[in-house]
């Protein structure tokens, strides 16, 4: 009988390891290949395997549910023959393990529990199935029942797991505290660094800025950073969602590098101003870079700037009566933005923006190379720090 226990939930570890594996190949593919082919287990808006992978309840501690199932799925088989290590390995460390098929039938059962917990996550808050998830969680049941003791309900397996691992901790204190402290070394940096979530870490990245009513890194006057440090150049849309967070992004930045200036560029997606656009995405955008740009001529660029960010006015009325807010002369800010200079300067930007093969916002020029669209402010910091090296290798 001890014998037909130990072939089933071999079978069934090794079942449930497979069917794991799959998911881990899942789960890094949805999160780390842009341009990946949609998983078999996904067929439409419900059974959607890729789908339940990208949200954070695939994850544990920073560490996807896979990983979880595949080393549970391990220690399910070591401890299934851990009887032949036993044979090998006499009054060793390994002795320990006194009741491992009471061990595998806890595991299993506290294992289908939290199993149960996520089912019902996936279907009354993901409202999306897994069938691969759904079926390594009747794998965990089946192992528990094969494995569970004659005569009890767990009872029996679940004292004998407690009872054995309080004296094994006593036995092996030190390695235990090792082990122990190694483990919340990993989670500690695996939920913190994101490293395993990518998505996830992108996402958060954005919300600290996103979440901000007002930038609090923002200047006064017509210079962000150090006017003779490297020069970062970012060109905007100030009707542009995400221009606003990259521009909160960049005074941040700043704020934190002191061998950086970053100078604002406008590429106001409206064809009132920029020929090299097909149709107008923000109408009106024109008009508030020649605010921008006018208020420029009192040494107020970046009080403009983050005034229109922040408050998104909706009409030169509102620019005006927000313009008192900076104290502007609004009779010179007026007649500014009707003049050819202000004009011209908006021009020559737009011009230079497609020099450089620029054609949407938010982009951020960093050693002469543009990066377009909205990105984490980990990304800026990365793009600038390899082009510091770029630098080094050149010189060397």
């Amino acid at each position: 009988m001890e014998k037909k226990k130990t072939t089933i939930i071999a079978i069934l570890s090794v079942i449930g390891f497979l069917m794991t594996i799959e998911l881990a190949f899942i789960f890094f593919k949805v999160n780390f290949n842009e341009q990946f082919s949609a998983s078999f287990c996904s067929v439409n808006n419900l059974i959607d395997c890729d789908g339940v992978a990208k949200t954070n309840y695939s994850m544990f501690l920073g560490i996807p549910l896979a990983l979880w199932g595949m080393f549970y799925y391990l220690l399910t088989i070591f401890l299934n023959f851990v009887h032949i290590i036993q044979d090998k390995f006499k009054n060793t460390i390994f002795d320990v393990f006194k009741n491992p098929k009471s061990y595998i039938a806890t595991l299993g059962l506290i294992s289908f529990a939290v199993s149960m917990c996520l089912a019902t996550i996936s279907i009354f808050k993901i409202n999306k199935i897994c069938v691969l998830c759904f079926a390594t969680y009747f794998i965990d049941l089946f192992i528990a029942l094969v494995a569970k003791s004659k005569g009890s309900f767990f009872i029996k397996d679940i004292k004998n797991t407690v009872l054995d691992f309080v004296d094994g901790v006593k036995k092996y204190t030190a390695l235990f505290i090792v082990v122990l402290l190694a483990f919340i070394g990993l989670v500690s940096y695996t939920s913190v660094s994101m490293v395993f979530s990518p998505q996830q870490k992108i996402q958060k990245s954005f919300e600290e800025f996103m979440s901000m009513k007002v930038n609090k890194y923002a200047v006064s006057g017509n210079i962000l950073g150090n006017p003779n440090g490297e020069k970062i150049y970012v060109y905007s849309d100030f009707m542009c969602p995400f221009c606003r967070v990259t521009n909160i992004m960049a005074s941040k930045f700043a704020h934190e590098n002191k061998n950086i200036e970053i100078i604002h560029m406008n590429y106001p997606l409206d064809t009132s101003c920029n020929k090299y656009i097909p149709h107008t995405v923000h109408p009106g955008a024109c008009t508030l870079a020649k605010y921008a740009l006018a208020a420029k001529k009192q040494g107020k660029y970046w009080d403009m700037s983050n005034l229109i960010f922040d408050e998104h006015p909706l009409s030169e009325g509102d620019i005006l009566q927000l313009s008192e807010k900076i104290d502007l002369d609004i009779a010179k800010l007026v007649e500014d933005v009707a003049s050819a200079e202000v004009e011209q300067e908006l021009l020559e930007q737009i011009d230079m923006a497609d020099k450089k093969g620029i054609y949407g916002t938010p982009t951020i020029v960093i050693d002469d190379i543009p990066y377009m669209s909205a990105m984490p402010y980990y990304k800026i910091k990365t793009l600038y720090a390899q082009a510091q090296r770029r630098h080094k290798r050149a010189q060397n």
